[in-house]
């Protein structure tokens, strides 16, 4: 299930004073280190212990980089395929260019296999509000908790005020 909340932008990004419109926006419940990911593949019946699949993990990502800065495109089959892209200053002309002052970043892209090309249709959503509601409400909860228990609150520098109900 992916869990969403919604948010107001100009709807057209390059005008901000064009109209604003409510769009949803994708939030992620947690985010799993290679840990977490091993051990769930483990239980999708792989025979292989996690540490062997976080060796293989790890290896991948090594060896992904790598053949992406000897400039090769690594496709990984249903997952898709990973490439390289570089930003650069524009010149007036080639005889000006100079990779070393020239050239700004490398980035790495992601061209979708065929296995995540078409996730809407299975895809299941659930609202959620949006993070900066969740702080807020937070915030409420311990000022009323806090004023229940005749505990001041009035202290916003973040310290911890003994008494006080605090994050």
């Amino acid at each position: 299930m992916i869990n969403f909340s919604l948010g107001t932008r100009a709807s057209n990004p390059g005008d901000a004073e064009s109209a604003k419109k409510v769009y949803a926006y994708a939030q992620a419940r947690e985010t799993l280190n290679i840990m977490q990911l091993a051990k769930h593949i483990q239980q999708h019946g792989s025979p292989y212990t996690r540490d062997i699949i976080v060796g293989v993990l790890t290896k991948t990502v090594d060896c992904i980089r790598e053949e992406l800065l000897n400039g090769n495109k690594v496709q990984l089959g249903e997952m898709g395929a990973f490439y390289v892209t570089i930003s650069s200053k524009g010149v007036d002309n080639a005889l000006e260019f100079d990779q070393n002052s020239h050239i700004k970043s490398v980035n790495v892209r992601w061209e979708r296999g065929r296995e995540f090309k078409d996730l809407l249709s299975d895809a299941t959503f659930h609202y959620v509000t949006t993070r900066e509601q969740q702080i807020a409400a937070r915030k409420a909860e311990k000022a009323a908790l806090n004023e229940e228990l005749g505990v001041s609150s009035s202290d916003d520098s973040g310290s911890d005020t003994p008494g006080s109900l605090d994050e």
